[in-house]
């Protein structure tokens, strides 16, 4: 069977990460897919290899639109205003993107999603450690912390959990200077 003149795979994972941000990952399926494109699921075969597929690359996609906004969030910044530059810039294509977010955290077997999410972990880690905030030994520590932090952000603006009047940029850049001196007393303390 040929190829349906027009259909692409980027075309498909565009149209996946649309039903994924306003349905979740688990709305995105063959059939919803093939009923937003106006085309039979097996069209669909003739670009992706299933749901597996759809995912891998919805992942693949994800990681590689985090890592580039995060890499020029950072350009000629250094320390604390390149971490804060780097937190607005996760939480920002977290909330900006639900689909794809969602997507870079599928456990995914593909050796792209692993580069990717590697590049990412080496990304911060290397801000840290040039900003004294972590050393060999705590890098990956920090690192998930600071993971951990921006994620709970983001979740939390994607479900309009902060209600209250208070500016939620100033309350994050809050939360990272208040954990980024902890890593620093931290820090000190191991030297």
């Amino acid at each position: 069977m040929s190829p349906r003149a027009g259909l692409h795979q980027k075309m498909i994972i565009e149209a996946a990460a649309e039903i994924a941000d306003q349905e979740g990952i688990n709305g995105v399926t063959l059939a919803a897919l093939s009923k937003k494109m106006n085309v039979r699921p097996p069209s669909l075969y003739n670009h992706i290899s299933g749901l597996r597929g759809i995912r891998t690359e919805l992942a693949v996609s994800g990681l590689t639109k985090l890592f580039d906004q995060m890499a020029d969030s950072v350009k000629e910044q250094k320390g604390e205003s390149a971490l804060l530059s780097l937190s607005d810039a996760y939480v920002g294509f977290a909330v900006e993107n639900p689909g794809y977010y969602e997507a870079t955290l599928l456990k995914i077997q593909d050796e792209r999603a692993e580069s990717l999410s590697n590049q990412i972990v080496r990304l911060v880690a290397k801000l840290l450690i040039d900003s004294g905030y972590a050393n060999e030994q705590t890098v990956i520590h920090a690192t998930r912390g600071l993971r951990s932090l921006l994620h709970g952000f983001a979740t939390l603006i994607g479900k309009e959990a902060f209600e209250l009047k208070e500016d939620i940029s100033d309350s994050l850049a809050f939360s990272i200077q208040l954990f980024l001196s902890g890593l620093s007393i931290n820090n000190k303390n191991i030297m």
